[in-house]
């Protein structure tokens, strides 16, 4: 559209400036910083090979760069708009944007549904009835108009442009957490892992699985296994064989970890016992088997692998909280290990656990100041 006043002409590059702008900061942000890990799943499961040359860096620039060219083209096709519209140009790529995230992997513990076609609708009528008005409507720049005058209109449509990229995009936080520590483990950083994992309370099976290796990797899964929420029991220790669909091939290294990769329906505990014999298996297949017993509350099988082995020094917290709680069901005094201190905080506990009320009230009580230990999991897994 050609206007009259120059200032009005610079209004209007000002203006096809801070749309564009705004566009690619937003779309590079939301690709790079918060999907990165979702199109390094896409893209794996999409290529027929193993290339492992992905970058999501690059990938967040191309996606951007393509988006952008194709916002430059409508800005050719939609010139007719005024300038309180200019932002309705870069709807198709917002709109593209939201297509290409919106990915759903219910088998990494997303929980994540599709919004309903009517939404998709709606923001196409809303477009096409905005589109109208702004061809039938006749720009009216006038001299005295300011930048900010036409900057708003536009602004507000580009954030609600954002909000339909956003809603139509996978933001599920716990397939999110379950890629971001697969990378992770690639990388084999294992304290993001750890630090990935902290803070998801229902985390997926994959998951608990990246968390089990990362602490064995450090040497720590007896001493902080329990400070991570562990809801699928011994099954949660190591990877399914399904799980090689994940970018990150999870079973092979959980099994160049322990000595053997996991079978297809093989149970943890059965499978662990069994390779504990072959002359493959690692060190780290014990603390394994440890963990094990102690996910399956079998605390006399805990204490029999326990005695049939040389036990590290100093003992892990877990294991000797293991060992007090077994004295105690058992009334055997000479199995529980001679450290005062578990031995006072095992008393507060009893006396949480004893405490009048319902069993959730008791729960709480526990938790709250007992949570990482093995006698909360033991009692109220």
């Amino acid at each position: 559209m050609r206007y009259v006043y120059p200032h009005i002409r610079k209004i209007a590059q000002g203006i096809n400036f801070l749309c564009a702008a705004y566009f690619v900061v937003f779309s590079f942000l939301f690709l790079f910083c918060l999907q990165s890990d979702l199109l390094t799943q896409v893209k794996y499961q999409m290529s027929s090979s193993e290339d492992s040359s992905f970058s999501p860096f690059w990938a967040a620039t191309l996606c951007t760069l393509i988006l952008w060219s194709l916002g430059v083209l409508l800005k050719r096709l939609l010139h007719w708009l005024p300038l309180r519209l200019k932002a309705l140009i870069w709807f198709v790529p917002f709109l593209l944007l939201a297509f290409l995230t919106h990915w759903r992997f219910p088998q990494y513990g997303d929980s994540g549904t599709m919004p309903s076609p009517l939404y998709l609708v709606l923001y196409v009528i809303i477009y096409i009835y905005l589109l109208l008005r702004g061809y039938a409507h006749i720009d009216s720049s006038k001299e005295h108009e300011t930048f900010s005058t036409y900057a708003w209109p536009n602004v507000l449509l580009l954030i609600l442009m954002s909000c339909m990229s956003i809603s139509f995009s996978n933001t599920d936080i716990v397939m999110h957490r379950t890629l971001r520590a697969a990378s992770q483990l690639a990388d084999a950083d294992y304290d993001g892992v750890l630090e990935t994992a902290r803070y998801e309370q229902h985390p997926s099976q994959q998951l608990s699985a990246m968390t089990a290796l990362a602490l064995s990797n450090r040497g720590e899964l007896g001493e902080h296994l329990f400070a991570y929420p562990q809801p699928f029991g011994s099954e949660g220790l190591l990877p399914q064989l399904a799980d090689t669909a994940l970018f990150f091939n999870l079973p092979l290294a959980a099994g160049n970890h322990i000595g053997y990769k996991r079978g297809p329906r093989s149970r943890v505990s059965l499978f662990l016992e069994v390779i504990s014999t072959m002359p493959k298996a690692k060190p780290s297949v014990r603390d394994y088997r440890l963990a094990a017993a102690l996910l399956d509350r079998d605390l006399p099988r805990f204490a029999s692998i326990l005695k049939s082995d040389t036990a590290s020094v100093p003992m892990p917290i877990h294991y000797r909280e293991a060992m007090l709680l077994h004295s105690y069901l058992t009334n055997d005094s000479t199995i529980a290990p001679a450290d005062s201190f578990l031995t006072a905080d095992f008393q507060e506990f009893r006396l949480l656990l004893d405490e009048s009320g319902t069993k959730d009230e008791r729960e709480f009580r526990c938790r709250n100041r007992f949570g990482a230990t093995y006698w909360t999991y033991f009692y109220f897994h």
